[in-house]
């Protein structure tokens, strides 16, 4: 976290295990960026050291682009932050001295770790009652340009959303354009896969961002319910 930020959270609880705290002015998270073969707070052990990674949708002052959160998080234990390209469903990755890009309010991102480059990383800022999420189907117009390749967007998760898992954010989104919500598996490196009604839905965690595929036809602007 950037030295010079100061957030005054005023009425302050704590959400989830003393890592989360939370007001109605902001967030504070203390997120733990998991390096290659480190111990991951969900048990077992990191495959490549990927994390995802939610940022509030007003992110601290100065965190505007890809080499923003790179030096925040820590150029030393960072090894790059990646983005998708909802155009290709390939990643767009920044390193240190790389092309720079700049990050979406209400998106999610891949912070990968450098060996031996586990962080605990406080992230601070505030969420848009306002913002309108557009969760695009295949084939549909793209505001960054071009079209979207299989409807999947990586979704910044609130922190304070009344969505509990994976199910809950089908249903809050509407679960007749969803046709899964998936989370990275930071073990494997592997998807996990929750359709509409899925008999197991994992467990939503602030600071994890998860992928929304939406049916053909059923791309809309999502709005997040949150308490």
């Amino acid at each position: 976290m950037k030295k010079n930020t100061i957030v005054i959270l005023a009425a302050i609880f704590v959400l989830a295990a003393g890592a989360l705290f939370a007001s109605n002015m902001g967030f504070k998270l203390n997120y733990k960026l998991v390096a290659a073969s480190d111990v991951l707070p969900e048990g077992g052990n990191s495959n490549s050291g990927t994390n995802s990674i939610a940022l509030p949708y007003n992110a601290q002052t100065g965190i505007i682009n890809a080499s923003d959160l790179f030096d925040d998080i820590g150029s030393a234990a960072v090894q790059n932050i990646q983005a998708l390209s909802r155009a290709t469903d390939g990643l767009t990755t920044y390193a240190s001295g790389g092309t720079d890009y700049a990050l979406t309010p209400g998106t999610g991102y891949f912070v990968r770790m450098k060996v031996g480059g586990t962080t605990d990383y406080i992230v601070v800022g505030s969420h848009d009652p306002s913002l309108g999420i557009g969760l695009t189907a295949a084939s549909d117009a793209l505001p960054e340009g071009g079209t979207s390749n299989s409807g999947t967007n990586f979704f910044s998760y609130p922190y304070h959303s009344t969505t509990v898992n994976a199910n809950d954010l089908s249903n809050d989104i509407g679960s007749a354009n969803v046709q899964n919500i998936q989370k990275l598996n930071r073990a494997t490196d592997g998807l996990e896969t929750c359709a509409p009604g899925c008999a197991t839905p994992f467990t939503l965690k602030p600071g994890e961002a998860y992928f929304v595929r939406m049916k053909v036809g059923s791309g809309l602007t999502y709005t997040p319910s949150h308490y």
